[in-house]
């Protein structure tokens, strides 16, 4: 549970088993909760997941818990996510210690970890995104809710959640990853095993429960205190520890196993008391959370015609994704594109803002045609998207985005094996060409050389390089690369990395 004074040095004496800790200092990492105290039983329920946050290293800056409540979504404390998190895994195996080598690696020059493939063994998810309540406030624990998008669903059933409001005298169980004691009032031991343990609700706090030597303000707001659940801690019931936030409050009515609260805060040492929000104060948010995790808008999009170096039109696509969770949807009846002969449209589709993917891949088509695009994603209408001559042309505002699609198509025609990244080809190019706009303005006729020859390559492995690797810096990844365009494409790098190119 989250303590003031559970301290960057706490998370490190926890942590010690996963990765060294050292330099960060980071604030936010000593707000980490711990485990269960007096647990009745070293297991629980699969729905109650460990929550291990990473930085760009891929090392551990934060272990909390969460409980799986919705068809790929955990909800889980706000406080679990420090500043330096860069990616987010959930556990949901029996021996954690063993299974943290699931994740590896990824890439040589890529930051982070990658679990085992979807479809394959596994222990793990990966988040594809996360959220935290809007009205989330750090210093005063209100709101301190999130949830978790995964990108896979876990091999059982979610946890429902409970909607009404739980009074005193409530006997519920606690779960959690955290630490099973306290050696100092601030530090935990024994984290990553699953823990249960047997308690009573107390009804909300009151201001007598303000300790000015672990200092919680919210505990002050009438507002606050009454979205927090208070529980007993103290002997003979199980309290929540340093790990534990995050973790569900369970509430057993007729058999049935609700979530009805998410640790938040704990006494010194792990005793005395434990505070979780309250479900019924945040169904809004989490129902929200529910339908984004796959039952949100996912359309397709238009975004304009531009000509290519071949002489026909192509017309660029796009589509928005309301969810917090990636959506596949296979070639196909629900994918279908009829002038999309090479296959370049996507079958993945990532999260992010409705502009994030405008420009997703190309359709080629010549006057006088139609280039359309068929989608029709599970809970979502299908939409037909027509293209002519006669559609609106590609912007100079549009140069860098249409410029990547071209290109794009142009390598993915090529010949040579898709790789992973071929369903962001162009997203990922439009990264580098909005930010090269930015910051090395001067480079911008280097890129468009460079563009402008690939476009006009030809397919077939015998005008392209396949497995060039990593091209000279390390700025465009391992892509397929046109023989011919090779001067044009280290002028662009030499300009980037020294500000001087001859343009090709």
């Amino acid at each position: 549970m989250k303590s003031r004074k559970t301290g960057y040095w706490v998370l490190c004496g926890l942590l010690a088993s996963v990765a060294a800790c050292g330099g960060q200092g980071n604030e936010d990492v000593g707000t980490q909760s711990a485990e269960i105290i007096r647990a009745t039983s070293n297991t629980g329920r699969d729905q109650v997941v460990l929550l291990y946050a990473a930085g760009y290293d891929g090392k551990a800056v934060s272990i909390c818990s969460g409980s799986y409540y919705a068809p790929r979504v955990v909800v889980t404390a706000a406080h679990c996510f420090p500043s330096t998190t860069y990616q987010m895994f959930v556990y949901y195996g029996d021996n954690y210690a063993a299974d943290l080598a699931e994740l590896k690696p990824a890439a040589p020059g890529v930051p982070g970890l990658v679990p085992p493939p979807i479809g394959g063994p596994s222990h793990w998810a990966q988040a594809d995104s996360w959220q935290i309540h809007p009205n989330y406030d750090g210093n005063t624990n209100r709101a301190d809710i999130a949830t978790v998008f995964l990108d896979r669903k876990p091999p059982f059933d979610p946890l429902p959640l409970y909607r009404n409001k739980v009074n005193s005298g409530v006997q519920m169980t606690i779960t959690g990853w955290g630490s099973n004691s306290a050696p100092t009032p601030t530090t935990g031991a024994g984290f990553g095993t699953e823990r249960s343990g047997r308690t009573i609700t107390l009804g909300s706090p009151t201001t007598a429960d303000y300790h000015p030597d672990d200092p919680n303000p919210g505990i002050f707001d009438p507002a606050i205190r009454a979205a927090w659940l208070k529980t007993n801690g103290a002997a003979p019931w199980s309290n929540g520890c340093f790990g534990d936030s995050g973790g569900p409050l369970i509430l057993n009515q007729s058999g049935q196993d609700y979530i009805a609260g998410v640790g938040n805060w704990t006494g010194l040492s792990c005793e005395d008391y434990n505070l979780f929000a309250r479900i019924d104060s945040y169904l809004p948010f989490l129902d929200l959370s529910y339908k984004r995790g796959g039952q949100d808008v996912l359309k397709p999009t238009f975004a304009c015609v531009t000509p290519n170096p071949q002489g026909s039109l192509t017309a660029i696509f796009g589509y928005q994704n309301d969810n917090g969770v990636g959506v596949s949807i296979p070639y196909g009846t629900k994918n279908a594109s009829a002038r999309d002969t090479s296959n370049l449209r996507p079958t993945r589709f990532d999260v992010g803002v409705p502009t994030l993917h405008s420009f997703a891949f190309g359709v080629d088509f010549t006057a006088g045609q139609t280039a359309s695009w068929t989608l029709a994603p599970d809970n979502n209408p299908s939409v037909t998207l027509n293209a002519t001559s006669a559609s609106p042309r590609c912007t100079t505002a549009q140069a860098v985005d249409s410029g990547c699609v071209l290109q794009c198509r142009a390598q993915l025609r090529s010949g040579c094996p898709r790789v992973e990244e071929s369903d962001n080809c162009a997203q990922y190019c439009a990264d580098i060409g909005h930010a090269v706009e930015i910051t090395v303005p001067g480079c911008n006729d280097e890129r468009v050389t460079w563009q402008n020859c690939e476009n006009a390559t030809a397919p077939g492995v015998a005008n392209w390089t396949c497995s060039g690797g990593e091209d000279d810096y390390g700025i465009f990844g391992n892509r397929p690369q046109a023989k011919a365009c090779n001067a044009k494409k280290l002028a662009y790098e030499n300009c980037l990395v020294f500000g001087e190119g001859d343009g090709g």
